[in-house]
């Protein structure tokens, strides 16, 4: 059985050589392949498959199951065939950010878990959302790796403390007002309430739950990775600096009275989110990243869901559950 797995990158990455190692003990041969690759007019697919661990080129017919990640959805035309002639295993997303904290508060049952956030319509909105919680978050509606993330403090009522980065600048209310206009004049950012998710020596970070789909086609933990953006005031993402901690000894350390709540916090929504967007989105999909943020008084919130995370770290256990999920769907094609 082939199922291709597909990604932007030109060459495979050495995760798939790992990846295509763990599915040949199911009989599964992995077959890397860029969206370009595909032939729409022959119905081919040109891609590599590894013999005696070395990457060799073969063409092959569409497969049953391709494995991409929504960044393939915008060969537009090469997504629209292989959707009708493949069962593809990820989505395109879940789309903005605003819309996903939207749809998970009218359904109710994850709306505790969602921050206040509006989109900023003009400095007035955002004055008025600052004035409600003292403090806010600006990030773009479509953000990428943290970056173009501010946090804004309100100091009185003329002045106001400009986080972004590693730097800081204290603005009157006309100067925040002429770099805010700046910002949004050209994108489109959102204000989210401030949740203070910093460790005790003052740094931002967040929890990712990286999960993929097992053996039974349900839902699998890889890894709970806390990252701690050590060289940032505002981001936790490691691409602009920090490091890296198991969930545990974390919140056992930083939440001594209530990390067994937190714990169970975090196995809840690990559980039953990813089913709930499936469902809510009329979707299936089998890789996600799940960003939380914990409070000072130990509440969780929802930042953000990746429909296509990294690999970068967990990577045993994604290519595990992964080859796993594999074997699963070829074992659902043999029951057909």
């Amino acid at each position: 059985m082939y199922i291709c797995y597909m990604r932007n990158f030109k060459n495979p990455p050495e995760y798939v050589k790992l990846l295509a190692k763990a599915a040949k003990y199911y009989n599964i041969e992995v077959i890397y392949s860029h969206p370009k690759n595909v032939d729409i007019t022959k119905e081919i697919i040109n891609g590599y498959t590894l013999h005696h661990n070395k990457w060799r080129e073969i063409e092959i017919p569409v497969p049953a199951y391709i494995d991409l990640n929504s960044y393939c959805y915008k060969y537009k035309n090469v997504a629209a065939f292989l959707k009708k002639k493949s069962t593809l295993l990820n989505t395109k997303g879940f789309g903005t950010k605003l819309k996903l904290y939207n749809t998970l508060i009218e359904d109710g049952t994850f709306a505790k878990y969602i921050p206040d956030t509006i989109q900023i319509s003009d400095f007035d909105s955002l004055i008025q959302f600052i004035q409600k919680h003292h403090q806010a978050i600006l990030k773009p509606r479509v953000g990428h790796k943290g970056i173009g993330v501010y946090l804004i403090n309100k100091i009185d009522v003329d002045s106001y403390q400009l986080f972004v980065n590693n730097s800081e600048k204290t603005l009157s209310a006309e100067e925040l007002k002429a770099y805010i206009e700046d910002l949004i004049s050209d994108k489109v950012y959102l204000a989210q309430q401030y949740i203070q998710s910093i460790t005790t020596e003052g740094s931002p970070f967040d929890c990712r739950i990286r999960l993929e789909k097992n053996e039974e086609g349900k839902w699998g933990v890889a890894i709970y990775l806390i990252r701690i953006g050590s060289n940032n005031k505002v981001v936790s993402n490691v691409s602009q600096g920090g490091g890296v901690q198991k969930l545990l000894p974390f919140i056992k350390f930083h939440y001594p009275e209530d990390w067994k709540h937190i714990k169970a916090e975090f196995d809840y929504v690990a559980e039953y989110l990813p089913p709930k967007l499936e469902t809510l989105y009329q979707k299936q999909t089998s890789s996600l990243g799940i960003d939380i943020g914990i409070n000072t008084d130990g509440r969780i919130y929802i930042f953000e869901v990746n429909a296509a995370p990294g690999v970068e770290f967990g990577e045993a256990e994604i290519i595990n559950l992964k080859a796993d999920y594999y074997h699963y769907l070829q074992q659902q094609a043999v029951d057909k």
